[in-house]
């Protein structure tokens, strides 16, 4: 090749490729090692005994790690509700509370007959490729092993969010939704913003919430959390960041993020703060239930059982090892068809 009538050096190109190697290789030594050093890191910038003596500074830490101060102001719209109808376990209603004045957030809400008022409340939440009537067992087939009627069944309401996460193609266990979005996209746009689709949705929850337990069905002083998946990650986050959630039972999700590195589970120096054995630890001295299935074909279960072992301490330093449980079960991606999770659960509302 030549420029302006001079030649110009030519080679194969792959004659500097050990170079772009090298590179490549170090970049990923690089981020082994920090791995390694961070997760003593964050043992060290939250010990379970400082944790203990005073919780509100690490979940104010925590949270403003997924940039929920963003969403702290109350939109100026009012709340919809709408009542849907009634089917031989319960009344359902759709209801949408802002976020901002722009984004209306969603959920389903469902009180069940024959229950005296005020009742216990648990947010039952669906993972990806899902809606709050699928993991209803409104929309057929499913992965959620009917979750959300095995609460109405004990008696208790459900609040049923929807993330940004329904399916847009029809498989199985999903049901197609043509309403176009991108999360990774928004994730992205969130966090130019300063915040996250993380907290987006955890805002919605809470603010949601803040409606709910005002109702005179509800009582506000025993709520509880439970979801699948992406649901298990919300229930350990949202918990993490509201204090008013007693109890959370986390299916499917709880791991290593060492190794589960998803765009939209990391944050500004997550590594060096809250992953899920320190955002499990805010939880504390609240009842969790943590469960991973052997099965399961989305997480490897072997990563979780390490992290699980981190947040024993934190429980012990509140004095209530007994309000941590983490159930490794034979079973796939989905809740498990023993109840032991949901008896530890509702035990919080005895």
């Amino acid at each position: 090749m030549e420029y302006l009538g001079k030649k110009i050096w030519n080679e194969d190109p792959a004659a500097a490729d050990a170079y772009r190697a090298r590179y490549a290789e170090g970049i990923q030594e690089y981020i082994r090692r920090k791995n390694v050093e961070c997760k003593d890191l964050r043992r060290k910038n939250m010990p379970p005994e400082k944790l203990a003596e005073n919780p509100r500074i690490y979940r104010e830490k925590y949270k403003e790690m997924l940039g929920l101060e963003v969403f702290e102001q109350k939109a100026s719209k009012p709340i919809e509700i709408t009542y849907v109808g009634s089917d031989e376990v319960c009344k359902i209603y759709r209801l949408s509370v802002y976020i901002t004045d722009e984004i209306p957030f969603y959920s389903m809400l469902l009180l069940p007959h024959n229950v005296k008022a005020p009742m216990s409340l648990v947010i039952g939440q669906h993972g990806g490729g899902g809606t709050p009537e699928l993991c209803s067992d409104m929309n057929g087939q499913n992965n959620y092993n009917h979750m959300v009627q095995r609460v109405l069944a004990r008696g208790a309401a459900v609040l049923s969010p929807q993330l940004l996460l329904w399916s847009m193609t029809e498989i199985a266990t999903m049901r197609a939704h043509a309403i176009p979005h991108d999360r990774q996209k928004t994730d992205i746009d969130m966090k130019r913003f300063g915040g996250s689709v993380t907290a987006l949705e955890i805002s919605g929850i809470m603010k949601t919430l803040d409606y709910v337990c005002d109702m005179k069905e509800i009582d506000a002083e025993r709520v509880a959390m439970i979801g699948l998946s992406y649901g298990g990650y919300f229930t350990l986050h949202t918990m993490a960041a509201d204090a008013r959630i007693k109890a959370g039972y986390c299916a499917g999700a709880f791991n290593d993020h060492d190794v589960y590195d998803w765009a939209d589970w990391c944050y500004k120096d997550s590594a060096l703060q809250f992953q899920d054995a320190e955002v499990a630890a805010l939880c504390a001295p609240r009842k969790l239930y943590v469960q991973v299935g052997m099965e399961d074909q989305v997480f490897d279960y072997h990563s979780a059982i390490s992290e699980a072992e981190r947040v024993k301490d934190y429980f012990e330093a509140f004095g209530v090892p007994e309000n941590f449980q983490f159930d490794v079960w034979e079973g796939g991606h989905t809740i498990s068809n023993h109840d032991r999770g949901f008896e530890f659960l509702f035990s919080v509302f005895h």
